[in-house]
């Protein structure tokens, strides 16, 4: 354990610069980034955190809150360590329900104001804390809606699975949105059928049922489920979604389905299609001359350009040298597709 002349060098040592708070305000200290971790690894952070964790229970609001001071006070350990403690128990807190730990004890992890900050690793002119106890509560109590979310999902889906798709639309709260959305992860497929079928119903009506219908189509595979997300999917649901299928649909499934996409859905969501599942599909002869008619689309052309450009191989290099020749708008944009990655293009001709 270090001493206050041990520390007093250390500090020196790092080059601490303090910033005295006016007016009786806790003193704020700026460190760089790679001092303030060296200080953190003077303490053995993990028995700090035991030691608290041997209080007989968290949710005796005066023992922890006492022991907390203790912790936040002691000048024995670097600023750094402390803080480093106190975020550590923090994130612990997420392993317990929510009534495990006093709503005191949150009250004050949530209101704590860092005291250890350290410049932007973008911006360095800007300063940010190192431990950001009051976001790591924030976390946690996040944490705890969410689970407590899904367990009111899993108990609509025992007794009305349609009932979720109303609680979804109706919740304005993306937190517990997504802990609806972790029930049907663990629902029965009877269960997810019957959700996927009323969310498709209303999907034409109700974009925002998106990310509900997405998850449901990952688990089921439905075509016309991911065919009505195509044409009447919005957000950032529907682009996780895609990556998702991804992974799971047979090859020709997913070629049928960007088929489907560019013919009939919107070519915002046509785009997020190309960009989702032509990595897999390049090599599919079929798909490649999809794409390479698509050139001349007006607004489709560019995100098929962008794709072909992605490794092509060498029927697709020469596909696209066909096409360039030309004055034309796809031309254009078959030349582009080359000048995109012409360092690969240069391999793959090579001998």
């Amino acid at each position: 354990m270090i001493k206050h002349p041990a520390l007093s060098s250390l500090l020196v040592f790092l080059g601490l610069v303090f910033h005295a708070g006016s007016y009786g305000q806790t003193p704020i200290t700026q460190w760089d980034r790679s001092s303030a971790l060296a200080a953190v690894r003077t303490v053995d952070i993990d028995a700090a955190i035991y030691e608290i964790s041997e209080l007989s229970s968290l949710t005796d609001s005066t023992k922890v809150l006492s022991k907390l001071k203790q912790i936040e006070t002691r000048n024995d350990w670097p600023l750094p360590a402390r803080e480093a403690v106190i975020y550590q128990f923090t994130r612990s807190l997420a392993e317990l329900p929510r009534d495990a730990v006093a709503t005191e004890v949150m009250q004050h992890l949530r209101s704590y104001q860092a005291q250890t900050l350290v410049p932007h690793e973008d911006h360095g002119e800007h300063s940010v804390p190192l431990f950001n106890i009051r976001a790591a509560a924030a976390g946690v109590e996040s944490g705890w809606q969410r689970a407590e979310s899904g367990v009111e999902a899993a108990m609509l889906l025992e007794t009305n699975p349609t009932a979720l798709v109303s609680a979804y639309m109706a919740s304005t709260n993306p937190i517990q949105q997504a802990g609806y959305l972790d029930a049907l992860q663990y629902a029965g497929i009877a269960d997810v059928a019957a959700v996927q079928n009323v969310a498709l119903e209303r999907l034409g009506q109700e974009p925002g049922l998106t990310p509900m219908l997405g998850v449901t189509a990952v688990i089921t595979s439905d075509a016309l489920a991911i065919e009505q997300l195509l044409v009447n999917g919005r957000g950032q649901g529907l682009s996780s979604t895609l990556e998702k299928l991804d992974k799971q649909l047979q090859i020709t499934d997913t070629a049928a389905l960007l088929d489907f996409a560019i013919q009939q859905a919107p070519a915002s969501n046509a785009t997020l299609a190309i960009a989702a599942w032509w990595p897999r599909l390049k090599h599919d002869p079929v798909t490649r001359d999809l794409m390479i008619d698509l050139l001349a689309d007006p607004a489709l052309g560019a995100s098929a350009a962008l794709a072909l450009a992605q490794s092509p191989d060498i029927q697709t290099i020469k596909a696209l040298q066909d096409v360039a020749k030309g004055n034309s708008v796809a031309a254009q944009r078959a030349q582009m597709a080359l000048d995109l990655n012409r360092a690969d293009l240069i391999a793959e001709v090579q001998p």
